[in-house]
């Protein structure tokens, strides 16, 4: 996410690159939300969901009469996305005849409608995303190599859930958040059997699945904390490391004690702490850090401060302080 935040900064194109459901439109979101084009809207368009005789009118737009279905002067992508960034979803799926059209819009900032030969010009900012290698597309000449190079100038690749497993709690926290209307009852957290479920699980549908996993729970929940059983989650599990020395599950325990903050081990957000049964990466982060984690993803769920600090029960001062110092040593 920190990467993400400063290349938002710049204004040179991105290539989000990693598998199928591992966040890309959220990392772009994130790109597009650091930038100074962050005013403006971020556009979407899902180039594998559009034919090869309309993929052009969706980018470009086209004039009343330019095709059969033409009824009407349409604006393109381009258009709509002024002055700010187009998300081009499924970049490698650009069908081979409309990227020489594309490389082209790129390097002049000018297109032109379907049906038009006037030129309009753009001040788009481009975030490309693709689940292929796109280098082996290349290769195997599907992408044209002078488009991947200028669609490629900042890359970052995002990394499948099961390699990031310190995040499953906020995202799913994030999810619950989100759903947690669509049920019966009033949600607080997740069990610690469920937690724990989680933690062992594979995710080959990475956030994606996880997404519609806390989805499902929240709907068919009956008490305020989520259950293992609702998770529905079958199979997938990773293999479990290797038993730890007992001085490791020692400093395991001491960390799991100070993060639980209170004798039950729930905290004031309804998280039952799993402490030593986690898997060892959720263990051996710092406290500062995790803090840290939680703040942002705060600040980014609800978008308004005063919200973010009752959420989190600090004072709007405290909140302030802390996100003071970040940017110091983010700058540092």
């Amino acid at each position: 996410m920190m990467r993400a935040r400063r290349v938002g900064a710049s204004n040179a194109p991105v290539l989000l690159t990693g598998e199928s459901g591992t966040g890309k439109e959220l990392f772009a979101q994130l790109v597009h939300d650091a930038s100074q084009r962050a005013q403006a809207s971020l556009v979407r368009v899902n180039c594998a969901a559009l034919s090869r005789g309309l993929i052009e009118s969706e980018l470009f737009g086209h004039e009343k009469g330019a095709f059969t279905d033409a009824v009407q002067t349409r604006k393109g992508r381009f258009e709509l996305a002024r002055d700010g960034s187009l998300l081009l979803d499924e970049v490698s799926e650009v069908p081979t005849s409309t990227q020489c059209k594309l490389l082209r819009v790129l390097e002049s900032n000018e297109f032109e409608r379907v049906g038009s030969s006037q030129s309009l010009q753009h001040n788009v900012r481009i975030i490309a995303s693709s689940n292929r290698d796109m280098a082996v597309e290349v290769q195997q000449g599907r992408f044209r190599l002078d488009l991947f190079h200028r669609i490629n100038v900042v890359q970052l690749r995002i990394p499948p859930l099961r390699e990031r497993k310190e995040d499953i709690p906020l995202l799913a926290m994030h999810f619950l958040e989100r759903f947690k209307k669509e049920g019966a009852v009033v949600l607080k957290g997740f069990t610690r059997a469920a937690l724990q479920r989680m933690a062992n699980y594979h995710w080959p549908g990475n956030v994606r699945e996880l997404r519609n996993v806390v989805h499902g729970a929240c709907i068919f929940a009956e008490e305020a904390m989520i259950g293992e059983e609702l998770l529905q989650l079958d199979g997938g599990d990773q293999p479990q490391p290797e038993e730890s020395s007992s001085a490791d599950r020692e400093s395991q325990e001491t960390v799991a004690g100070e993060v639980s903050g209170n004798e039950s081990g729930q905290d004031d957000h309804g998280l039952n702490h799993v402490g030593s049964e986690l898997p060892e990466q959720w263990l051996r982060m710092r406290l500062a850090d995790i803090e840290r984690q939680i703040i942002t993803a705060a600040i980014e769920h609800y978008g308004n401060r005063q919200m973010v600090a009752e959420t989190l029960g600090v004072s709007p001062r405290t909140l302030t302080n802390k996100i003071r110092l970040y940017r110091e040593s983010d700058a540092a």
